[in-house]
């Protein structure tokens, strides 16, 4: 790509270039996977990330957000920006690649857009004759027949973070047998005091609905001046839960209710 660089021309790559900190998080070379691979990868990935590619006398760099990219450039003797410099790093078939959370981020994005779809339109560019000195059709087709690694499957909430992400007012939960045996506990709290407080306000709670002919009670809320004491009878476990009383015992019964709606959802 021309004569070697000059010092000072090196010296203005470097404050061109974002500024990186820390360890890449993915490094190699591209004769053993193409950065199309790689962008495809990043893609299935939360959060934003660069990857600077090293030319022989030139930086190149792809910005991406998740599923979209945001910037490319190529600085150096010869400079690129936007889809140029990005369907030009994409067909490269050697040089060192480092995957890096940015630390600087540019200001105005210059290729906004889905990965998947920058890269087909990359190849379509291609098929029409467009320029592509620097393209690698074999490493490119791969890539755009690539399956990427499936995300892993999202565990479901288990109804103690369904509860406290739903009510936050709520410090500290446990979830009973009904046995009063405790099976999980969300929060920083004495669990087992908690578990049985609420067995034995379950408990006396059945009693009264039996003798006032109510039928079975199926929640309480015990407030204090700081602390209020809650359980609620689900369907096959109890709910003891702990928050803050400056609500209202009011407040409190009405939430209990969805509560006991949000476990039968489930």
């Amino acid at each position: 790509m021309g004569r070697p660089l000059e010092k000072n021309t090196v010296e203005e790559i470097d404050r061109r270039v974002s500024k990186l900190n820390g360890p890449p998080v993915m490094e190699g070379e591209l004769s053993d996977i193409s950065l199309a691979d790689i962008l495809q990868l990043l893609a299935n990935r939360q959060g934003r990330h660069v990857v600077e590619v090293a030319l022989p006398h030139a930086v190149g760099k792809v910005y991406l957000e998740g599923q979209n990219l945001y910037h490319a450039e190529i600085v150096g003797d010869e400079e690129k920006e936007g889809f140029e410099a990005f369907r030009i790093l994409v067909g490269l078939e050697e040089g060192h690649f480092e995957v890096r959370r940015p630390v600087v981020w540019p200001e105005s994005g210059n290729l906004k857009g889905p990965v998947a779809g920058l890269l087909i339109e990359a190849v379509r560019q291609y098929d029409e004759g467009e320029e592509g000195t620097f393209f690698n059709e074999d490493l490119f087709e791969k890539a755009i027949e690539l399956e990427p690694p499936d995300a892993p499957e999202l565990e479901e909430p288990s109804i103690l973070e369904k509860i406290r992400q739903k009510l936050p007012e709520v410090s500290f939960a446990v979830l009973l047998e009904p046995g009063g045996e405790v099976k999980e506990v969300s929060g920083d709290g004495d669990a087992e005091q908690l578990a049985g407080f609420v067995s034995y306000g379950v408990f006396q709670l059945r009693e009264i609905g039996n003798l006032l002919g109510m039928g079975e009670l199926k929640a309480f809320a015990i407030s204090g001046k700081k602390r209020l004491n809650a359980g609620l009878v689900l369907e096959e476990k109890i709910l003891g839960l702990v928050g803050a009383s400056r609500k209202g015992l009011l407040w409190w019964s009405k939430k209990l209710l969805e509560c006991a709606d949000l476990e039968k959802r489930s």
